[in-house]
């Protein structure tokens, strides 16, 4: 009985193989018409010979030509003439259109074999090639030898190519090429959807501008829509516009606004002015030339041994030109806004904004300026400094300006006015004219000790330094002064109103312009200090003089004062 069971099971399983192979087995070809049918069983044993109007349906798939040898046998034929195959895409709402000179069709493979003349068509795309292998089956058209796809204004060409219908995807290999009215893109590998015309960079990639706007694109990955004129390229991409490049990690452009945005280690480089832009976003106007970027903004400007680095949250890059009757000089505006600092090894800055002018070398310094110069610190509301021959030639500070140095541990050499002008010979201070409401308080000293202090005022005054040094200031209209001795006043009587060092912020390296002390920290800075101050005021048993005091000595009328290390006294 178990034997009986063991067999009728074989059985039941056998049948239900042998339908399931029944079920998959390969459809005939229908021959649907053909004017005439014959049989040569001596030249062509198993062979029907079709000729005139030949049609042949296999699965959905119907195949027209002018005659064909058919093998019923291998459900196979070879087709001559005019071949046309029509072939439904998966889902039936398109239709595969081939033409060729000749057609080997399998129907087990159910691969058409279509050569010379080839020509591939759905929608808009249409495809041309000599050999083309399109399995009806998957809907798959394969080419080894060369191809030619136009897709909208978009001509496709490569060596090897793939098209898959049912997703409306070219694949392309080698030597890649897309020619379109405004650029021509040259690839390595590249996937194309005909019915978006967007295009997927997959390798190497240069894409050369043939209209107004003369750039050339470089990237090994991303993609470009050829509808709409945008594209995100990532993996090296680089755009070069004239002398003008920005490049990233990734980088999105709009070929139709001509503005290109790049992310991540962004760098825009200007050749016709040796100078870059760095940052982590970044955008460029083709147009205007204009640039702008953002967080870890970085401007530097290329100079033999000693460039200019420029950071800010953001920074502005424009192009501008001066017409003079006899020449055109083409020129660069850099803006930079909010904590701005500014590093070069003869002189450093901060400020709240900043304006560069490659034109004339200048920088202006906009709300609360601070600029430094060896061992002097300059402020005023507004500072504009020139440079020449990429050295510091003079600054112009304009209202409530001072300069500060340090004398020593605790002391500072200050001089203040409404106005003054500093002038600078071998990246050293060699000047200063001070115009109204001058005044100077400078410690005097013998071989390092200190013996005295000067507070002066008058209308306008000259300094003269040496090596960085007060040498000499000639006092004008009503000059008024007084010497007084060593820890004679207090803490405060030592320092001007709106007296400030900021050392601290100095940047000291190139890396240093991106370190700001946040605005809560320099108020509790401010309020340590004040607290300190009147914890110790720094004030000896002494009284203050009075007027007609013998401790200290009045100047009056215009005076020229010699100050250095070894003599601190006035000459009348």
């Amino acid at each position: 009985m178990y034997r009986i069971i063991q067999i009728f099971s074989f059985l039941l399983i056998f049948c239900a193989i042998s339908n399931s192979i029944w079920g998959q087995k390969t459809k005939e070809i229908v021959i649907v018409h053909s004017d005439i049918v014959k049989v040569n069983e001596i030249l062509r044993p198993g062979i029907q010979i079709l000729i005139g109007k030949v049609v042949l349906k296999h699965d959905s798939a119907v195949m027209f030509c002018d005659s064909a040898y058919y093998n019923s046998k291998e459900k196979s034929f070879t087709a001559f003439g005019k071949i046309h195959v029509q072939s439904p895409t998966e889902d039936l709402k398109d239709t595969v259109e081939l033409w060729g000179d000749s057609l080997n069709y399998s129907g087990v493979e159910k691969l058409a074999r279509v050569r010379s003349n080839v020509i591939l068509k759905k929608d808009s795309m249409t495809l041309y090639t000599d050999n083309l292998d399109y399995n009806i089956s998957e809907d798959i058209g394969k080419y080894i030898n060369g191809g030619r796809t136009i897709n909208g204004e978009d001509t496709l060409i490569s060596r090897q190519g793939y098209y898959y219908a049912n997703e409306d995807e070219l694949f392309f290999k080698e030597k890649v090429k897309i020619f379109n009215p405004k650029y021509t893109m040259y690839s390595d590998t590249l996937k194309h959807n005909t019915k978006k015309k967007i295009s997927y960079i997959l390798g190497p990639t240069n894409i050369v501008s043939t209209d107004t706007a003369s750039n050339f694109i470089y990237c090994e990955n991303g993609w470009y829509n050829h509808t709409k004129d945008v594209a995100q390229f990532n993996k090296n991409a680089i755009l070069v516009n004239g002398k003008q490049t920005l490049k990233g990690d990734s980088l999105y452009y709009d070929r139709k606004k001509r503005v290109g945005r790049a992310f991540n280690n962004v760098t825009a480089i200007d050749s016709t002015q040796n100078a870059l832009l760095r940052g982590d976003v970044g955008e460029y106007h083709e147009l205007t030339g204009k640039s702008l970027m953002t967080k870890r903004a970085l401007f530097i400007q290329i100079q033999k041994g000693d460039s200019l680095f420029l950071h800010a949250d953001t920074l502005l890059s424009m192009k501008d030109t001066l017409m003079t009757k006899t020449d055109t000089t083409a020129f660069t505006i850099i803006k930079g806004y909010h904590k701005v600092k500014l590093f070069k090894s003869d002189f450093q800055a901060m400020c709240d904004s900043l304006i560069y002018t490659t034109l004339d070398s200048t920088i202006e310094l906009h709300n609360e300026p601070v600029m430094w110069s060896g061992k002097n610190q300059i402020t005023a509301n507004f500072v504009k400094m020139y440079t020449k021959n990429d050295e510091l030639s003079q600054v112009f500070m304009n209202t409530d300006a001072m300069i500060v140095s340090q004398s020593d541990t605790i002391h500072f050499d200050q001089i203040k006015g409404k106005d003054m002008v500093a002038f600078f010979k071998d990246n050293k201070l060699s000047k200063i004219d001070v115009k109204e409401e001058g005044a100077v308080i400078y410690f005097g000293r013998e071989k390092e000790k200190l013996v005295g202090v000067n507070k002066l005022t008058c209308k306008d005054m000259a300094i003269y330094f040496t090596k960085n040094e007060v040498d000499t200031i000639w006092f004008y209209t009503n000059p008024e002064g007084t010497l007084y001795p060593p820890n004679y006043l207090t803490a405060d009587e030592l320092k001007f109103e709106n007296f400030q060092w900021n050392d601290k912020h100095r940047p000291k390296t190139k890396n240093d312009v991106f370190v700001w002390i946040n605005e809560q920290k320099k108020k509790e800075s401010k309020i340590e200090r004040k607290e300190v101050g009147k914890k110790n005021p720094g004030k000896t048993n002494e009284k203050s003089p009075q007027k007609g005091n013998p401790n200290k000595e009045k100047v009056k009328g215009n005076q020229k004062t010699n100050n250095t290390k070894q003599n601190s006294s006035r000459d009348n």
